[in-house]
C-alpha cells in the first residue's frame, strides 16, 4: 500500500479522555483519500470545472488502538474495487514507531453532478489509474460487528418517533431537529458536505477555535456504580449517506440500540428530512464500556443498562 499522508498528533487533537479524538482519525483518512483521488485526475478543481464532485457515500472505520499526543501517524491505502458507479477504498492509519495499526477504513466514493446530485459515471481514465492501485483487504481490516451490506432504507420516521421517547440525555439516543439555513448550503442550495451527519450538524466548535481554558471536548462521561469515571470507546462506526438535504428543509436525527451485550452497545442514528419524509443518512456505532480510571473495559453498569434496554429495538437493524 502506498503512503498517502503523514502527520504528528497535535495538542488540539486530544480530547478530555486524554487521547486523540475519533474525529481526527477520519480527518487523516480523508486527507489520504484526497491525495489518492488527485492521482486519478479526480481532484476537486478539475471536477468542479466539469460540473462534478466526489461524494463519500459509505464510510466504515474500525478502531484498533488509541493514540496520544506527539506520535506520528501515517496513512497508507489503495483501491479495493472500482467501476463506473463507485470506487471502494481501503486505508490504514499506522503508528510505525510503536508497530501499531491505529485504525482501518473502508470508504466508497461516487461521482455526482454538482447542480442536481444525480450520479455520474467515473471516467475511464480514472478507472485505469485506480487499477494500478489495487490492494487486498487484510484480515485485520475486515468488519467485526457491523454488516457492510446494503442498509435498510425502509425505516419510517413516524414509527421511530412514536416508539422512542425523547427523555434521554445520551448523545446516541436524544432527538435533534433543525432547519437548514441558506448560509450552510452550496451555490446550488444543497447542504454543504459535512464530516458529521450523525447529529444533524449540531457540532461543537473545532478545538483550535476555542480558548485554551475552554478546550474540553469529546464523548460524554458518566460515573459507574463503583464510583469510577465511565465512558464509551468506539470500536467500529459506519456512516451511509442516502441523499443531501437542501436549504429550508427540516432535518431530524433520532437514535436507538439495535444490539446490546454485556460490555458492548450497537447504536444506530437515523437522519430524516421531515420536509420530504425521506431518509438522509444512517450512522452505526459499536462501542465498549470503558473504566476511565482503571483504563479497562467493563460490563455496562446496571443503571445505565436499564436505560439502554428501554431503547433496544433489534428489529430496526
Amino acid at each position: 500500500m502506498r503512503l498517502l499522508h503523514e502527520s504528528e498528533i497535535k495538542p488540539t487533537e486530544i480530547d478530555h479522555l486524554g487521547h486523540m479524538n475519533v474525529r481526527f482519525y477520519m480527518d487523516r483518512a480523508q486527507r489520504a483519500n484526497k491525495a489518492l483521488m488527485a492521482s486519478f485526475g479526480l481532484d476537486k478543481n478539475a471536477l468542479a470545472s466539469g460540473g462534478a464532485r466526489l461524494v463519500q457515500k459509505d464510510s466504515y472505520i474500525r478502531y484498533h488502538r488509541e493514540q496520544f499526543q506527539g506520535s506520528t501517524l501515517e496513512v497508507r491505502g489503495g483501491v479495493l474495487q472500482a467501476d463506473a458507479s463507485r470506487l471502494q477504498l481501503y486505508f490504514e492509519l499506522v503508528n510505525d514507531a510503536k508497530a501499531q495499526v491505529a485504525a482501518t477504513f473502508i470508504m466508497s466514493v461516487s461521482l455526482v453532478d454538482r447542480a442536481t446530485r444525480a450520479d455520474l459515471p467515473v471516467p475511464e481514465a480514472a478507472l485505469a489509474a485506480a487499477a494500478d492501485e489495487r490492494v487486498t483487504m487484510p484480515e485485520h481490516g475486515r468488519p467485526r460487528t457491523i454488516d457492510l451490506g446494503a442498509p435498510r432504507l425502509d425505516i419510517v420516521y413516524e414509527e421511530l418517533a412514536e416508539r422512542l421517547s425523547d427523555e434521554h440525555s445520551d448523545p446516541m439516543s436524544r432527538r435533534m431537529q433543525r432547519t437548514i439555513k441558506a448560509s450552510e448550503c452550496d451555490e446550488f442550495g444543497f447542504l454543504a458536505e459535512s464530516r458529521d451527519m450523525m447529529f444533524g450538524g449540531f457540532r461543537m466548535p473545532r478545538p483550535e477555535a476555542m480558548r485554551e481554558a475552554e478546550r474540553s471536548f469529546g464523548p460524554m462521561t458518566f460515573v459507574s456504580d463503583d464510583g469510577h469515571r465511565f465512558g464509551w470507546a468506539s470500536l467500529e462506526t459506519r456512516n451511509v449517506q442516502v441523499e443531501q438535504p437542501r436549504a429550508g428543509d427540516t432535518i431530524c436525527s433520532i437514535g436507538a440500540e439495535i444490539g446490546l451485550h454485556s460490555k458492548v452497545r450497537h447504536s444506530r442514528r437515523w437522519m430524516f428530512n421531515t420536509t420530504t419524509g425521506r431518509l438522509v443518512s444512517l450512522n452505526d456505532n459499536v462501542s465498549v464500556g470503558l473504566d476511565l480510571d482503571a483504563r479497562r473495559t467493563i460490563e455496562i453498569p446496571p443503571k445505565l443498562r436499564t436505560v439502554l434496554e428501554s431503547r433496544h429495538f433489534p428489529e430496526f437493524a
